[in-house]
């Protein structure tokens, strides 16, 4: 049997090979029986990687290897990934993150009832270790549904910043030029999104896809962190030529309010991962779009001592551990 031509795996990968092996094989446990083609986007320009890959090829033929000449950076290394697929859907996957056993069986089912210019997959997000559900579901979908493109960017849109809940279909990716999206660290939610216009966004309700993350509520990118939160407006200002002005700013404000940005408790988080300090503060927070009490709490927090947010973090962590949902297999 030849490998699917319906769907393929795209995973950018930099130099996480434990990560990459335990990804990867959560994809082929999915794929069961089927030859899923599984391309790699490799970006650490080194041999970090090649002993793991190797060692999946070994596992599974369909593992392709790609390695880039020179650093490519997290947008375009993205974007390289999905265009990499020869198939006629790409399922982007983050190198960290896990596919459940029935995942690639729903998607396939999802492509096979019709037109899907764009599949929404929803996640769980989880801890580190990969032993807890922090959230079941990013978005609160019971079932299924189809939505326009207007109404996801508006509202959901938010959601597929994490990569693993996007499956594209190439012919409209090719017919995109990314270009003016790469810097705002969400380069393939612009691209899909303008390929989207005027078309519909089927999202899947039960989560498929486990997004491992640091922490409920946290940022984890430290020192790039308000580069990044200005990067979703900055992505979404670029649509703006192709959405109504109405739908743009509502995509800009869902994103926020998911995040819970600028609130009090958001800068806590950040002062205990390090992102915030009184050098970011001035840079960023001072004259940035938050309410005046978050801005001055945010400068007083900035002042005092990070191991007392760590501490804190630590135990509303120990907390919400012994309430969460374990998982093993992972």
């Amino acid at each position: 049997m030849s490998a699917s031509p319906t769907l393929a795996v795209c995973i950018p990968t930099y130099k996480r090979p434990d990560q990459l092996v335990r990804c990867v094989r959560s994809v082929i446990k999915s794929a069961g029986s089927r030859e899923i083609p599984i391309h790699l986007a490799d970006d650490s320009c080194d041999e970090t990687n090649l002993s793991a890959i190797a060692e999946l090829q070994r596992e599974y033929p369909h593992v392709h290897h790609h390695r880039n000449p020179v650093n490519l950076g997290i947008d375009r290394n993205i974007l390289h990934s999905v265009d990499l697929c020869t198939s006629r859907h790409a399922w982007i996957m983050g190198e960290d993150d896990r596919m459940t056993p029935e995942a690639l069986e729903t998607v396939l089912r999802v492509l096979a009832g019709g037109d899907r210019p764009f599949v929404y997959v929803n996640y769980a997000s989880v801890d580190e270790d990969l032993s807890l559900v922090l959230r079941e579901r990013s978005l609160p979908l019971e079932v299924d549904r189809e939505e326009s493109a207007e109404d996801f960017l508006a509202a959901h849109a938010w959601s597929a910043g994490f990569i693993g809940a996007c499956v594209v279909d190439m012919e409209r990716w090719r017919g995109v030029k990314p270009a003016p999206y790469v810097g705002t660290w969400f380069a393939h939610v612009g691209a899909i999104m303008e390929s989207l216009r005027g078309r519909k966004v089927y999202l899947i309700a039960k989560p498929l896809v486990l997004n491992r993350c640091g922490a409920p509520g946290a940022f984890t990118w430290a020192s790039s962190t308000f580069d990044v939160l200005g990067g979703w407006r900055r992505m979404v200002d670029q649509l703006r030529a192709f959405y109504p002005a109405g739908v743009c700013d509502r995509a800009a404000a869902s994103f926020v309010r998911a995040h819970g940005i600028g609130t009090i408790p958001f800068f806590a988080y950040l002062r205990a991962g390090g992102a915030l300090d009184r050098e970011s503060w001035e840079r960023f927070v001072r004259n940035g779009p938050y309410p005046a009490a978050s801005r001055a709490a945010a400068w007083a927090m900035a002042g005092l001592d990070q191991r007392l947010f760590q501490a804190a973090a630590w135990g509303l962590g120990a907390v919400r551990r012994r309430r969460k949902r374990r998982i093993t297999g992972y």
